[in-house]
């Protein structure tokens, strides 16, 4: 891995030795520059042992208030891989010419597990922002709609654990983080009956801002030599 500078003082703090997420929204303001940027900056990305789990999806919100942004996904061995990327030599030509093409917020935040590759089907990402008004009532919901999820294909690759806000406004609450096969069996569970009563549970205990992703599969980044 190349050499880079340190990590900034005090972003260890709260972070493990698991995978860590950037959840990036962008609003382009130069469509060259930022073409350039795209290109020019893919190498740094696999250079330091990072994935693209999505790349430049639109959102399509599920509940609450989603901006319709462009969205990245990268996970990243760690949180301390993250930070010699942002602060490295070879990425920080690239980071000041996407600062001058577009607006970005960005999030690093804490996983729980790895994003299995997916070799043909795009696989999709369920981002969540939430804010909890009832401890008690999530609680119950926490544990309890986990067996359903998990028979459905999801799985939680961040839950509510350690964030750090990189770049911009962007204030989240709690963000939880689900890998699905596909869009499709996402929104199969989330309007199944067996989820109505969690989901009402959750609603009567906090407020989300949800959106779905659509994902990168293996091949189309083997197309678009994306690591």
């Amino acid at each position: 891995m190349p050499g880079s500078p340190s990590p900034p003082a005090g972003s260890s703090r709260g972070w493990t030795d698991h995978p860590v997420f950037s959840l990036v929204r962008v609003q382009i303001r130069d469509e060259r520059a930022f073409g350039d940027y795209l290109a020019g900056h893919l190498p740094t990305i696999g250079a330091f042992g990072g994935r693209f789990l999505a790349a430049g999806a639109l959102p399509q919100p599920v509940e609450g208030d989603w901006p319709m942004r462009r969205m990245i996904v990268h996970q990243w061995p760690s949180a301390q891989v993250f930070f010699q990327w942002y602060e490295s030599t070879p990425y920080s030509p690239w980071r000041q010419i996407r600062q001058r093409a577009a607006d970005t917020e960005m999030v690093l935040v804490q996983g729980i597990a790895s994003s299995a590759p997916a070799a043909t089907q795009r696989p999709a990402l369920v981002v969540i922002d939430v804010a909890v008004r009832d401890s008690a009532p999530m609680a119950r919901y926490a544990p309890g709609h986990m067996p359903g999820l998990r028979a459905a294909g999801g799985e939680f690759l961040v839950a509510g654990g350690h964030f750090q806000v990189i770049e911009g406004q962007w204030e989240p609450r709690r963000l939880l983080l689900q890998r699905w096969p596909s869009a499709a069996a996402f929104r199969a569970w989330y309007d199944s009956a067996a989820y109505r009563p969690w989901r009402e549970l959750r609603w009567s205990a906090s407020q989300a801002d949800m959106a779905l992703l659509e994902g990168l599969s293996e091949a189309q980044k083997s197309e678009r030599r994306m690591p």
